[in-house]
């Protein structure tokens, strides 16, 4: 790996960034299914749009997701002796809550002029990451948030379990067989109904979705481990490697139409291939996929994901969601600009100063730590 896509705190991998563009483009194409395949038709066009487009965007974050955060946890160890908690949920807090609460605010405020029927009990359940294990009544002005909730739940207990583990060899032990419980568990609760009474409601949840997540950090592990890491890194280096991770990943999304035991598999397996397929790019970033991935737009559109997450539900809408006084900017290409705009407020204004001052207050707490440590 060269020196620009060195895995170091603090340092952007270009290729991720493209890779978190093309998850919130898939999960922009999801979303605005219904007014492309209005738009096309005007046209003379048939579209159809899978519903998984979304799904499949949140899982390639997730990937992310796991491999970036252990390996930073990984890094900050192998540099200081240890991995701060402090730190990290410091940095945390300032990375995701800002952004996230701002845009309630403004959901809350246009529930509150009824421009938008958001029940309070759903709103509450989102603000303290409960979104996907809530009874409350739906919305969808809110629905994006379980896969947020997710990502926090993971990020409250993997960090405090890596620091238990303590040593390479459990944490990867553990990570595997979390995985594999997850798979069996899916499974089980899909065919006998034990945990859900609707589709959305089982696809949420945190205990059938978090392999994605542990995927990546599975392989964030493996790569710590020298020899493991050189026979992995040499075979995604093959020029064969990418097309035929590119196949696996599209039989695998296929495979998730052919009945609920192939969707099982389909997804597990998708969920294991996607952070191999990530990395072989960033192994070869002169690829035609890497290079692509690097592009400027791909890194800027990765760069503004997360607040383009957020507000992207409230301009692309599904029919059965649209609401009257927002209905012209939740039509089709004018959604489009109108989440581009305020994502890039949002990251320019929200996201950026405050994840720099969150940065600043986790590093200046780690040096007066070392020095209070008993020698």
């Amino acid at each position: 790996m060269g020196p620009t896509h060195a895995t170091t705190r603090g340092l952007r991998i270009p290729t991720l960034d493209g890779w978190r563009g093309v998850a919130i483009a898939f999960v922009l194409l999801g979303h605005a299914r219904d007014e492309i395949a209005r738009a096309a038709a005007g046209w003379g066009l048939q579209l159809h749009v899978p519903l998984e487009t979304g799904l499949f965007g949140v899982q390639v974050f997730f990937a992310i997701s796991g491999y970036l955060i252990t390996t930073n946890l990984l890094e900050e160890e192998q540099v200081r002796g240890h991995a701060s908690m402090a730190s990290f949920y410091l940095r945390r807090v300032f990375r995701i809550l800002p952004a996230a609460v701002v845009f309630l605010l403004v959901i809350a405020c246009l529930a509150a002029l009824g421009v938008l029927d958001v029940a309070p009990s759903r709103w509450f359940a989102t603000l303290f990451l409960l979104s996907n294990y809530t009874d409350a009544p739906a919305s969808w002005y809110l629905g994006h948030f379980w896969s947020l909730a997710i990502e926090e739940h993971f990020y409250l207990v993997w960090p405090l379990l890596f620091v238990l583990l303590a040593r390479p060899r459990p944490r990867l032990a553990f990570a595997v067989l979390a995985v594999l419980v997850v798979w069996l568990w899916r499974a089980i609760a899909f065919k006998y109904h034990l945990t859900w009474n609707s589709i959305p409601s089982f696809w949420a949840r945190t205990d059938l979705q978090v392999d994605g997540i542990l995927c990546g950090v599975t392989l964030a592990l493996v790569r710590r481990m020298p020899a493991a890491r050189d026979r992995l890194d040499g075979l995604l280096a093959q020029p064969v490697a990418l097309p035929t991770l590119v196949m696996a990943v599209a039989v695998f999304n296929a495979g998730a139409a052919w009945g609920w035991k192939s969707t099982m598999v389909a997804t597990s397996l998708r969920s294991a291939v996607l952070p191999l397929l990530i990395m072989c790019t960033v192994l070869r970033p002169e690829s035609a996929v890497g290079r692509l991935l690097e592009t400027r737009a791909a890194r800027w559109l990765g760069m503004i994901s997360y607040s383009l997450y957020l507000w992207q539900q409230l301009f692309l809408v599904w029919d059965t969601a649209r609401v009257p006084v927002l209905k012209p900017l939740q039509t089709f290409p004018l959604g489009i600009v109108a989440a581009l705009a305020f994502a890039w407020a949002s990251f320019a204004f929200v996201e950026r100063p405050l994840i720099a001052w969150g940065r600043r207050w986790s590093e200046s707490i780690m040096p007066r730590r070392a020095r209070a440590a008993p020698r």
